[in-house]
């Protein structure tokens, strides 16, 4: 510097991530803090939680703390945990954890395991797919007959998309026609024909009563199986229906449901027990019921200032009812099944093309424009709608879900098992990897000796300290990663020879 009093700039960079990964890798306590965040390690958005462990010691009513273990003493004084976020858009590895406890969860209710008898796989399954109304025409891609493998990558040929004749045109003077033979990448598919002439409203509005309509439907199917069963000398309270269902976001924005449905015998001593359903009722009675309750089952919204009468919540003309084969079929197995639900389990709105975190008044303006796009003319609907108060509040709430607020995967309470049983199972088979089996009760009933982990933890704050952390952090759980994959590949192939 020619001038003491002169600062130059010029010696001043950024901090890189480069610069961070350095500083860590440079630092005494690098080997223990990489192996301290390595269950966290392929998580983005990791929390960072502090405070202490007890390792405690229960016999019979009395206990013993044997252990105490600060946060302040481990590295960076704190524990890392994986955000467990099920969108992929979101945090791709935490997603892929919950895309596999659902394939498991769908699954055994299919053909048994996890503690659910594999006698399931007898009963009469269904694969259903119950779609929403038309709010508007949009740009599709209606195939006349199927003769590819994978619907996700088909390669029939498509007819136009919406044919008519002469220069027909919507009262906003756009042509409500489109002889285009759309490709399945196509933009334009799910974008309506004229964006003023589609009911944003009523679809935001469908979307957020989505989960009372099905609710209202599973009770109708449950009534008319029950109505068969009477009819036939049988009691309405020995069957009953179970289901797993996944709702799916369409690219026009609407949510619609993908359901596999099980008949099932009921013991009123023991509803828990999963029986064969009775006599004289089969797959055909369900398969009544399904159709029955897609046409029937409707009702009017509470009254909004928009609308006092209310807006029609009802299903869409196209009801898909597959039989679900077990095992190997023609049609549609139940390994299809569970990977087809487990994979839109993981999805949210990214099909339409809007992806944000939840919304407030900052940032609404943002996403939406009520002369904007498609998606935010959805948003735009939500938050507007939503100013009503009461009730239709929920729509502001969710406004970065257009309107939809229910769980993207649910299931009835006896249809499998649950994801906490498998989380719990999968902390148990870590720990036995770490450490072995361990035995926790020992001695007669009078003198169970238990070993508990207690903890008394407060969140800090998400995410990786910084760029570099996250970058060391994430390198080393791909490369086990690649490591764990390899070592499978040679299991496998010594095994096959």
């Amino acid at each position: 510097m020619s001038d003491s009093s002169t600062l130059d700039l010029s010696l001043f960079r950024p901090v890189t991530a480069r610069d961070w990964a350095i500083a860590r890798a440079s630092r005494d306590d690098f080997w223990d803090w990489l192996g301290h965040v390595a269950s966290a390690g392929e998580c983005r958005q990791p929390i960072r939680l502090r405070g202490e462990i007890y390792t405690v010691e229960k016999t019979g009513d009395s206990a013993v703390i044997l252990d105490v273990r600060h946060t302040a003493d481990m590295p960076d004084g704190v524990i890392y945990k994986p955000c467990g976020n099920r969108r992929e858009s979101v945090c791709p590895a935490c997603s892929r954890v919950y895309q596999r406890d659902a394939y498991q969860l769908v699954r055994a209710g299919l053909v048994g395991g996890k503690g659910v008898p594999e006698t399931v796989a007898e009963h009469p399954c269904l694969f259903v797919t119950l779609t929403a109304p038309g709010f508007g025409a949009v740009h599709t891609r209606p195939v006349a007959k199927h003769t590819c493998a994978n619907r996700k990558r088909c390669d029939c040929r498509p007819r136009p998309c919406h044919p008519g004749r002469g220069d027909t045109a919507c009262p906003h003077g756009r042509p409500v026609v489109c002889w285009a033979r759309h490709e399945l990448d196509d933009p334009q598919l799910g974008q309506p024909l004229c964006l003023d002439c589609y009911d944003h409203p009523w679809q935001v509005v469908w979307n957020n009563h989505a989960g009372e309509l099905w609710r209202r439907t599973s009770l109708a199917i449950t009534r008319a199986i029950r109505r068969t069963a009477k009819r036939r000398g049988n009691s309405p309270t020995t069957v009953k229906v179970s289901f797993g269902k996944v709702a799916e976001m369409q690219r026009r924005g609407v949510v619609h449901f993908h359901i596999v449905m099980r008949l099932d015998g009921r013991d009123p001593d023991n509803p828990a027990a999963m029986l064969p359903p009775p006599p004289g009722i089969g797959l055909g009675d369900l398969v009544d019921a399904v159709e029955h309750a897609a046409k029937s089952v409707m009702f009017v919204t509470d009254p909004h200032p928009a609308k006092p009468s209310g807006w029609l919540i009802t299903w869409g003309e196209q009801t898909d009812i597959r039989t679900i084969n077990i095992g190997d079929g023609e049609t549609i197995t139940d390994g299809m099944v569970a990977g087809y639900l487990a994979k839109y389990a993981t999805k949210a709105t990214e099909a339409t093309g809007h992806t944000s975190r939840r919304l407030d008044a900052a940032t609404i303006d943002i996403y939406a424009d009520p002369d904007g796009t498609h998606p935010e003319r959805l948003v735009d609907a939500c938050w507007t709608l939503g100013a009503a108060g009461g009730r239709w509040r929920s729509l502001r709430r969710w406004a970065h879900m257009l309107g939809f607020g229910g769980h993207f995967l649910t299931k009835s309470r006896h249809y499998s098992v649950t994801f906490r049983l498998l989380r719990e199972q999968r902390v148990i088979w870590r720990q036995q990897q770490t450490t072995g089996p361990q035995t926790d009760h020992q001695g007669d009933a009078a003198e169970q000796t238990t070993t508990l982990v207690v903890n008394f933890l407060e969140f800090v704050g998400s995410g990786w300290r910084n760029a570099g952390d996250a970058m060391l952090a994430l390198e080393a759980a791909a490369r086990a990663r690649e490591q764990r994959e390899a070592a499978r590949d040679a299991l496998t192939t010594a095994s096959a020879n």
